[in-house]
């Protein structure tokens, strides 16, 4: 095995941990919208922000170091439309998720905790959850990007 294999190998598997993971957080939002129990709205909060910021962040960040290295290692032009795009698309979702809506989630759980829930604090939960699944759109625009080394 090539340490580029390695790369490789490590950058997929941190995609799908990142893309799959968002797809599974919302498809728990849609169950939790569906039950409309204010505690579950509640707990959902807390776990999406939780895994956030242990499952998400850590594996946005392989993402982009393997990505960094495979780019080096594989002698691959920084201006290659496909490296472009998807670091552009790489900041806007890790700044968004991570910058925005992972810490605004856990300060809406930690407010429903303390205040119970209301149709106000659930509506601002529903408006963050339909932001996480254009991120995830996003994300899955970056892997056919990466896929097909569009531009190249």
């Amino acid at each position: 095995m090539t340490w580029y294999e390695l790369w490789l190998f490590l950058h997929i598997s941190g995609a799908i941990l990142w893309a799959g993971g968002a797809v599974v957080v919302q498809a728990f939002g849609i169950l939790t919208q569906r039950a409309a129990d204010p505690a579950q709205a509640a707990a959902f909060g807390r776990n999406a922000a939780w895994v956030g910021s242990r499952i998400f962040m850590p594996s946005s960040g392989l993402v982009l170091v393997t990505g960094i290295l495979l780019t080096e290692d594989g002698s691959w032009p920084w201006d290659e439309p496909f490296i472009v795009l998807g670091l552009l698309g790489w900041v806007a979702v890790a700044a968004t998720g991570f910058g925005y809506i992972t810490p605004r989630m856990k300060a809406l759980s930690l407010q429903m905790t303390q205040e119970g829930p209301s149709p106000e604090l659930l509506g601002q939960v529903r408006r963050l959850v339909l932001l996480a699944r254009l991120l995830v759109v996003v994300l899955f625009v970056i892997v056919f990007v990466m896929v097909v080394k569009l531009g190249t």
